[in-house]
């Protein structure tokens, strides 16, 4: 694998991840959102274009090897899966919410659907990637935080969500260990918390 494009590159994780991209791989980037071409990461390539536009989407995609994408959305979801059949490219890692299988567990699960309103997360992108012949990794992530913590409990779907927090850093971890084989969660739901935020009724900042 040598090019990465990213989708939504103007959010929150990849801030995180881009710089510990270029730290741990030599994968070229391709940073791609709204206002791609503003971001100011060097060495980088960048277009501005929109995610759910499949013109936009399959001519930035030319050429690349695998994609992560960096918020959940169905209908969005569907024309990336389009626009990657188009293009060839099987492998996406998708940043996606706990509870859409309705796995949140006590006590955590009720302060969660509070804040989220309702039980189970419905109308996201793992509907149709599970759905898909694409080499895909849907990730359940519980409560973000910019913390220094890099370490991760990687859950799959059929277990119980245990956990209230995470960082972006340990996202973004978790990504490029499934980039450079660390990890191999091909066609996987993986729900991502701390460790030691089981049990916990709500994440700590809160």
């Amino acid at each position: 694998m040598k090019k990465l494009l990213i989708i939504g590159a103007g959010g929150q994780i990849p801030r995180f991840l881009i710089p510990m991209l270029k730290e741990q791989t030599d994968l070229e980037l391709t940073l791609f959102g709204r206002q791609a071409k503003e971001l100011s990461y060097p060495d980088v390539i960048k277009i501005s274009g929109n995610a759910g536009n499949l013109s936009d989407l399959t001519n930035v995609m030319q050429g690349q090897d695998a994609i992560y994408m960096n918020f959940d959305n169905k209908k969005i979801t569907n024309i990336v899966i389009e626009a990657m059949h188009l293009t060839g490219i099987k492998r996406i890692i998708q940043a996606g919410v706990l509870s859409v299988y309705g796995e949140v567990a006590e006590p955590f699960a009720q302060w969660n659907s509070r804040m989220m309103g309702g039980n189970i997360a419905k109308e996201r992108g793992n509907e149709v990637l599970e759905e898909s012949d694409l080499d895909y990794t849907y990730m359940r992530m519980t409560w973000l935080y910019n913390g220094e913590r890099r370490d991760y409990v990687a859950s799959p779907k059929g277990e119980k969500f245990l956990g209230a927090q995470i960082t972006r850093r340990a996202i973004s971890q978790y990504v490029i260990d499934n980039l450079t084989g660390k990890r191999n969660d091909i066609k996987e739901s993986i729900g991502l918390w701390e460790p030691g935020s089981e049990g916990k009724s709500k994440p700590a900042w809160y």
